[in-house]
C-alpha cells in the first residue's frame, strides 16, 4: 500500500502536562480567544476552537511540556489500516480503553510513543457540539482556521532528528512539505527543520528539528481566519506584558503572517494567519534558506 494512503486526515488536538492551570486558563481564554470546554475539571482544562468538544487539553502535572498529540482519521477502516502498518514496523501500539476515549471525546483510539517520549493518539470519531452551542470567543472578531484542517501545528524538538523523522514519515506516514535551513532570527543560531503535512493539506501539522532547549516542544501554532485577529491578539499580549519570542513577521515556506509568545510553561505559541493549504498535484518540495521573509525579530523590550 502507498504510504500516502495511510496519512492521518489532520492533527486533531494537543495535550500538555502543566502545574500552571490558572495561568493557562487566562492565557488561552482571555488572550488567545479559545472557549473553555465543558470537559474541563479540577484536574484538567479543555478548550474549544471550533465545533469539536476540545482541541487543547491541559492536564495537571509537573512536566510543563507537550505530553501527547491526537491524529484524526476519517473512519474506523482508515484507523485500523494504519494500526496494522505501525505494528508491521515493529512499533508498540496499544488500544485505548473506553474511559480514555470518553475523556478525549472520541470513539476509538490507539496510542504509540515517539522516540522523544511524546504519545501519539490515533483516533476517529471526534464528538461534535450541537449547532445551538456553536463556538464563541470572548475576544475574537472572526474564527479559528480549524475544522477539517485540524488544531494547528507544532515543532518537535528531536534528540535524534533522523529517528524522529523516520517515525513521522515511515511510521505515521505524514507527508513531506519542504525544508528550511537558516537563522532562527538575524544573527541567531542556524536551524535545520523538516516540515510535514496531513491529508487535508495545512502546510505543516508537524515540523521536526534539533533545538538547544530543555523542552520536547519549541512551539505550537494556532491560526485565525481574520488577519485583524492577529493584530488584536498582538496588542492583548503586549498589554498583558507577556514575553515575546518573536514579533510580527512572515514565513517564506507556509506564507504565514504571525508572531510568537511565551506560554505559561516556557515553550512558544505562534499565532498566525494566511497559511498555505497544499494541493498535492501542484506541490513541489523546496529547501528554503531563511525562516522568515521579514520581521520575526526578537523584541528588545516588552515595554516598547
Amino acid at each position: 500500500m502507498n504510504l500516502d494512503q495511510l496519512t492521518p486526515s489532520s492533527l486533531g488536538y494537543f495535550v500538555f502536562k502543566s502545574d500552571k492551570l490558572a495561568e493557562w486558563n487566562t492565557f488561552l481564554k482571555d488572550l488567545v480567544g479559545l472557549q473553555l470546554s465543558d470537559k474541563s475539571s479540577d484536574d484538567q482544562l479543555a478548550f474549544r476552537m471550533d465545533k469539536q468538544e476540545q482541541r487543547i487539553i491541559i492536564e495537571k502535572g509537573s512536566a510543563n511540556d507537550l505530553s501527547a498529540v491526537g491524529w484524526e482519521y476519517d473512519n474506523d477502516q482508515s484507523l485500523n489500516e494504519v494500526v496494522l502498518h505501525i505494528k508491521g514496523k515493529g512499533v508498540e501500539i496499544v488500544k485505548a480503553d473506553q474511559k480514555f476515549c470518553e475523556s478525549r471525546g472520541i470513539k476509538k483510539a490507539y496510542i504509540c510513543t515517539d522516540p522523544d517520549g511524546v504519545d501519539h493518539e490515533l483516533y476517529y470519531g471526534a464528538s461534535i457540539i450541537p449547532m445551538n452551542d456553536s463556538f464563541k470567543s470572548d475576544v475574537l472578531v472572526g474564527q479559528f482556521l480549524a475544522d477539517r484542517f485540524g488544531a494547528g501545528h507544532y515543532v518537535a524538538n528531536a534528540e535524534n532528528v533522523e529517528m524522529s523523522l523516520n517515525f513521522y514519515r515511515n511510521v505515521l506516514c505524514i507527508r513531506l512539505s519542504d525544508y528550511i535551513t537558516g537563522e532562527v532570527f538575524p544573527g541567531g543560531p542556524v536551524l535545520e527543520a523538516t516540515f510535514l503535512h496531513t491529508k487535508t493539506g495545512r502546510h505543516h501539522s508537524v515540523a521536526c528539528a534539533s533545538i538547544p532547549i530543555p523542552k520536547k516542544l519549541h512551539h505550537f501554532m494556532i491560526e485565525y481566519e481574520n488577519m485583524n485577529d492577529v493584530g488584536l491578539a498582538f496588542d492583548r499580549f503586549k498589554k498583558a506584558d507577556t514575553p515575546f519570542f518573536m514579533e510580527l513577521g512572515h514565513h517564506p515556506n507556509d506564507q504565514m503572517f504571525s508572531f510568537y509568545v511565551q506560554t505559561p510553561d516556557g515553550f512558544g505559541l505562534e499565532i498566525g494567519w494566511g497559511g498555505i493549504i497544499i494541493e498535492e498535484d501542484n506541490w513541489e518540495v523546496k529547501t528554503y534558506s531563511q525562516l522568515s521573509d521579514w520581521g520575526h525579530v526578537e523584541p528588545r523590550s516588552n515595554d516598547n
